[in-house]
């Protein structure tokens, strides 16, 4: 049957909303689009990720130890009672806002704030512009941000425990991180990756 999944700022307490299937996410320009827009603005910097609804942890390290108590002060290894509160019961009290509407994104590049990696967007738009379905930056990071415990993600290939998911993300022009050593340009590697998510 599948999962439902929602974009959530874990830092503002916020999401977008339900995005329905992981498929039709990613078919979604317009919430993708809003999405990086946000980045660009007051989710700058945030801890972002794509949480099904079938999600019942966090990825390691991205939680405050005061933020895993909150979400379940009685946690206990030897406790199997499936009223306890899980990860996604949590952001279920998350405020929903509206997308960030759409930006100018010439020239611009989403970083990975976490991790010190960029990709650029015009050779994601590039790449991809051949595709059945044609990515964007949004792609991208939809393709690597998803969380759950179930591989059930109306997908052929299985995104549900994404390598940058709870990590913090911006959008910036290219020539913030063009001749800074520090940044890592992954975008080559991204563009594979979206390729296979958008052809499956």
């Amino acid at each position: 049957m599948g999962q439902y999944w929602r974009l959530i700022n874990i830092d503002k307490f916020e999401d977008l909303g339900h995005w329905g299937k992981l498929g039709e996410a990613f078919l979604n320009e317009y919430k993708l689009g809003g999405a990086i827009a946000l980045l660009a603005g007051s989710w700058a910097g945030c801890r972002i990720m794509c949480i099904g609804d079938y999600a019942t942890d966090c990825p390691p390290n991205v939680l405050t130890p005061e933020e895993a108590t909150e979400i379940n002060p009685y946690d206990s290894d030897d406790s199997d009672d499936e009223s306890t509160p899980t990860f996604y019961d949590f952001t279920c009290r998350f405020k929903e806002i509206r997308s960030g509407g759409s930006i100018g994104l010439r020239g611009m590049v989403l970083r990975n704030l976490t991790k010190h990696v960029y990709v650029r967007r015009d050779v994601v738009v590039e790449e991809l512009a051949n595709e059945q379905y044609r990515g964007d930056i949004g792609t991208v990071l939809l393709t690597n941000i998803c969380w759950s415990d179930d591989s059930s993600c109306a997908m052929g290939l299985d995104l549900s425990r994404g390598g940058w998911a709870g990590d913090r993300f911006d959008v910036v022009p290219l020539s913030s991180v063009e001749e800074d050593e520090e940044w890592e340009d992954v975008t080559e590697d991204q563009v594979k990756l979206t390729r296979l998510a958008l052809n499956c």
